[in-house]
C-alpha cells in the first residue's frame, strides 16, 4: 500500500539513489552520492525546504522535494552543510572538470529563478523506475500543493530542462501552469514553469506524519 508522507533524513541516501538514476550526467549528480545525500538531509532539516516522499509497505519509491524560498534555502545550505561534503565534492570536480563552470554558474541558483517570497520552489520530483507510471508523481505534487497551501505558499514552480518531455508532460496538468521565463543553468537550458496553488488544490491531502523541522509559515497577506 503506498503511503504519501514527509521525507525524513534516513531516507537521504534512497533520494540520493533515486536522484542519481532519474538525472544521470548532470552536475549534482556528478558531484558524487555524500554531496546528495547532505543536500536531502537538508531538505528535511530546514525551515526553508521539506520533502514529501511515496512510500511502498515502509520503502521510498519517489520523492519531491521543494524549498519555501531558494534564497533562503541555499545560503543556509552553504553555510552549515556545504563543508561536510567539501572533500568528496572537490574530488569529483577534479575528476569530471568539465562541471567547474556550471558549479559556478549554479553557485547563485536562486538569483536566476527569480522566485520571490511565498513561492514554493520544486527542487527534485522522482520516482524509482519500477514504480513508474503508475500516477505517484501527481499524486506526491498535490499532496506537497495542500502542504504548500497550509503554511501560506500561493505559487509553485518547477525548473525543467528545455529537452525534457516526460517531465514537461507531466506537470503539463497543472491548471493555470505557464513559462515565466527561460533560462540556462549547469550548461543546460531551462523552462520556468509557475502555476497557482489555489487552482490545483482539488483532491489534494496533506502528507501523513510530522515533519522533521516544519517549515516556516507564511502568515497573512502578500504585500503588493
Amino acid at each position: 500500500m503506498i503511503e504519501f508522507r514527509y521525507l525524513r533524513p534516513e531516507d537521504a541516501p534512497l533520494a540520493a539513489d533515486i536522484h542519481i538514476a532519474g538525472q544521470q550526467g548532470t552536475t549534482l549528480t556528478l558531484l558524487g552520492r555524500s554531496f546528495l545525500e547532505e543536500f536531502y538531509r537538508a531538505v528535511c532539516c530546514s525551515v526553508w525546504a521539506e520533502g514529501v516522499g511515496a512510500y511502498d509497505d515502509g520503502k521510498l519509491a519517489g520523492f519531491v522535494a521543494v524549498a519555501v524560498s531558494s534564497d533562503k534555502f541555499f545560503s543556509e545550505f552553504k553555510r552549515k552543510h556545504l563543508w561536510r561534503v567539501s572533500i568528496p565534492a572537490a574530488w569529483a570536480v577534479i575528476k569530471h572538470p568539465k562541471i567547474i563552470k556550471y558549479v559556478v554558474q549554479g553557485w547563485n541558483y536562486s538569483d536566476q529563478t527569480l522566485s520571490p517570497e511565498r513561492e514554493c520552489d520544486g527542487l527534485f520530483i522522482g520516482v524509482k523506475r519500477e514504480y513508474l507510471r503508475l500516477g505517484l508523481a501527481p499524486t506526491m505534487v498535490k499532496t506537497m500543493f495542500a502542504w504548500a497551501n497550509s503554511i501560506g505558499i500561493e505559487t509553485v514552480t518547477f525548473m525543467i530542462e528545455k529537452r525534457n518531455r516526460p517531465m514537461r508532460w507531466m506537470v503539463s496538468y497543472m491548471n493555470d501552469l505557464y513559462v515565466d521565463h527561460e533560462f540556462e543553468v549547469y550548461g543546460r537550458p531551462m523552462l520556468f514553469y509557475k502555476a497557482p496553488i489555489a487552482a490545483n488544490l482539488d483532491e489534494a491531502e496533506m502528507p501523513k506524519g510530522k515533519p522533521c523541522t516544519p517549515a516556516h509559515a507564511y502568515k497573512g497577506k502578500k504585500e503588493s
